[in-house]
């Protein structure tokens, strides 16, 4: 059999092209952890580890994939080394034949249960990404092999030889920290198949076919290099404090002062916090009392996204909303920075050269849209022309923000840098096509438009991440329908604001609207 594999090229890919960076590797008494993309060099880590003795368990974190070729040898390390392998995280593509090598097989902690996964799928070509059945009936005995009694021939066919592209896969999660309807495989045939028509095979998990050999997960104690870092959009979080219930306290009696009612609700509000698992976070109204919590998400990003939204959205009381917490880190202190930030750097503005401007003024565009962009409509070439809206340019934006009296800028970005002043409400430039969804998300759009700009008669101005966003272009076309008089179009966006060397500033989003 390796023989065999000896023949394989090196071309030959699972799921990605084999990145730069190795796998990092971590000794842990007789623990061997691995995280990272599977890389041709990765052999030579994995036999020397091996080689100095005493390793019982092989943890894989969130694995990637990587070179087909690589993973087969460092499988066959395990298989000789005769040891237990356990996933924390993601173990994908080339991360599944180390994995499947081990003599005994679970899922750890150290990642939430709906993230903790395995994913098997065939080969395919390294640079064309396109499936290469040639070398499937080699990967197909391994699981065989592993998956003794237990192995499905129909599932492991359809995994291997049913996908379209390299990003097609059989996907199973971990059982015993998941909810019984999370528990079921689903393949996709590629990596754009919406969850919805993914084949569920239904009565079937990752134990009843032989990819773990045990039900319970395995409790692990990750190395510090291994945890996964939380950001807060872009912008890195890094260790978070050891005291941070005690500063959450002292951040409570600061707002609240001498208001005992305030301090009594806000302790019910914190103490909630506190006693969600992860991933969680906690957001505050601006100028009107309330709060949204979200926790349990697959990821902190999605958590601040869910707790943002609730807040911004409460029943009869819409409003703007700052992120107080993501998991044990405090934010609002980035709002404070990015705030003052931006203050600094409108003094600083300076009018770009008139060539940059006259080019921003001539890249072509299509004509004037008789309604909303929806669907995949809001990416590609967007109009030259708005009716009852301002087109503005780079240096239109650079003179209004020089004014005493500043426009309303809203950002509709939902990731990269900011322009100084800018309010960022993510998802202010979607329309749809369901009736129920468009006048649900016409009513968001109202609230939090009235809440970032309650006067209509002054002037608003909205812009995205360039001349192919129509997001910005939505929003602008949906605040003149609402009356308000002064709707202006910053077209070049983002893109045009930095190639004109102009500042920006940190993410700090108040809404989210969908």
């Amino acid at each position: 059999m390796k023989n065999t594999w000896l023949a394989l090229a090196l071309y030959l890919s699972l799921w990605l092209a084999p990145p730069l960076q190795a796998m990092t590797l971590a000794r842990v008494g007789n623990d061997l952890y691995a995280t990272g993309p599977t890389v041709d060099q990765d052999y030579l880590s994995f036999k020397e580890a091996f080689a100095k003795g005493g390793i019982e368990r092989l943890v894989l974190v969130n694995g990637p994939g990587g070179d087909l070729w690589t993973g087969m040898r460092v499988a066959w390390i395990v298989q000789d080394a005769n040891v237990k392998t356990v996933v924390s995280g993601f173990c994908m593509s080339a991360c599944s034949l180390v994995f499947m090598a081990g003599r005994e097989r679970a899922f750890g902690t150290g990642h939430l249960p709906r993230v903790t996964m395995v994913g098997i799928h065939g080969a395919h070509n390294k640079q064309t990404k396109q499936v290469d059945p040639q070398h499937m009936p080699q990967m197909y005995a391994l699981y065989k092999r592993q998956m003794g009694a237990k192995f499905d021939s129909q599932v492991i066919n359809q995994a291997l030889y049913d996908i379209k592209d390299s990003a097609g896969f059989l996907r199973m999660r971990e059982l015993q920290r998941t909810d019984e309807k999370d528990r079921t495989p689903w393949f996709c045939p590629t990596g754009a198949t919406p969850f919805a028509q993914c084949q569920q095979l239904q009565g079937k998990d990752a134990f009843s076919l032989g990819v773990v050999t045990q039900a319970e997960t395995e409790v692990l104690t990750l190395p510090p290099s291994m945890l996964t870092s939380t950001d807060f959009f872009g912008r890195p979080l890094g260790a978070p404090p050891s005291d941070f219930a005690q500063r959450a306290y002292e951040r409570l009696e600061q707002v609240c002062a001498d208001r005992a009612e305030c301090k009594a609700s806000g302790k019910k509000v914190v103490d909630d916090y506190l006693n969600h698992p992860e991933n969680k976070a906690l957001a505050l109204g601006i100028g009107s009392p309330g709060y949204g919590i979200w926790r349990g998400s697959d990821a902190p990003t999605h958590a601040m996204l869910g707790a943002l939204y609730w807040c911004n959205h409460t029943k009869n009381n819409p409003k703007l909303c700052r992120l107080a917490a993501v998991n044990e880190h405090e934010l609002m202190g980035i709002y404070e920075e990015e705030q003052a930030r931006a203050q600094a750097l409108l003094k600083t503005l300076k009018t770009p050269p008139e060539e940059l401007i006259q080019q921003e003024r001539d890249e072509p565009g299509t004509g004037t849209p008789s309604k909303l962009f929806s669907g995949d409509r809001v990416t590609g070439m967007t109009p030259k022309s708005l009716e009852g809206v301002q087109r503005w340019d780079t240096a239109k934006m650079v003179q209004a923000l020089q004014q005493s009296e500043r426009p309303v800028v809203i950002d509709a970005m939902l990731s990269g840098p900011m322009i100084p002043g800018a309010t960022n409400l993510i998802h202010i430039g979607l329309a749809f096509d369901d009736e129920k969804k468009e006048s649900d998300y016409a009513q968001r759009f109202r609230n939090m438009l009235l809440a970032a700009a309650p006067d209509a008669n002054k002037p608003v101005v909205f812009y995205c991440a360039s001349s192919s966003c129509a997001l910005s272009a939505n929003a602008a076309m949906r605040a003149r329908q609402l009356g308000y008089t002064q709707v202006a179009w910053y077209r070049g966006g983002i893109a045009a604001w930095t190639q004109a060397g102009l500042p920006t500033v940190g993410r700090v989003p108040v809404a989210v609207l969908n």
